[in-house]
């Protein structure tokens, strides 16, 4: 049988000393270095891929988490945003509002003892400067009405008296009246 040939790239020893030779055994030397430090660091990415891993679920349930608080707020956030916004509303209107006391003072002034509010409400109207107030009220006597109108059309504060309904009932025994008064402007 023939002798096999080999092929190989590295100089024979009688040329070891040759440029080609010391070139071609340090790029193997160094070849060697690069491909160890290719490998070493595919391994510690292999190896950092565990703890890649293992932060990505711990983030995941934080933000699973974090979600499920959020969502749970929203409720509470809407309220707290509510509220915030009528206490605003109050605020603007308590900074523009008249007199509400003096004018309060006044009406409680005119009223007889046996006269019942079933509603009171207080408007200023936006066109005018002055304020009035819508009172339904009632009494077990024809007089208590009389004398309220009576004490109110005298009362200084207030500009008019506006009756728009009195009425007796039968079967309770009351009078009712609902009213319109209409305050004089403050001088303030």
């Amino acid at each position: 049988m023939p002798p096999k040939k080999e092929i190989s790239l590295l100089p024979q020893e009688e040329n070891s000393q040759s440029p080609l030779a010391r070139f071609l055994r340090w790029a193997t030397g160094v070849g060697r270095v690069v491909i160890i430090f290719t490998e070493l660091i595919v391994i510690l990415a292999f190896l950092s891929r565990f703890w890649l891993d293992r932060e990505n679920a711990d983030l995941s349930d934080t933000l699973r988490q974090q979600k499920a608080i959020i969502a749970s707020t929203q409720e509470f956030e809407k309220d707290y945003l509510s509220l915030q916004e009528r206490l605003n509303y109050i605020d603007k209107f308590y900074k523009n509002k008249p007199d509400l006391t003096r004018y309060m003072r006044s009406l409680v002034n005119t009223i007889p003892y046996d006269i019942f509010f079933q509603s009171l409400s207080f408007k200023k109207q936006s066109n005018q400067s002055d304020l009035s107030c819508v009172a339904q009220l009632y009494s077990y006597q024809e007089s208590s009405l009389v004398d309220f109108i009576t004490n109110a059309s005298l009362n200084p504060d207030i500009e008019s008296v506006d009756v728009r309904r009195i009425e007796k009932k039968s079967r309770d025994n009351k009078y009712y009246l609902d009213v319109v008064i209409n305050f004089k402007k403050s001088e303030s």
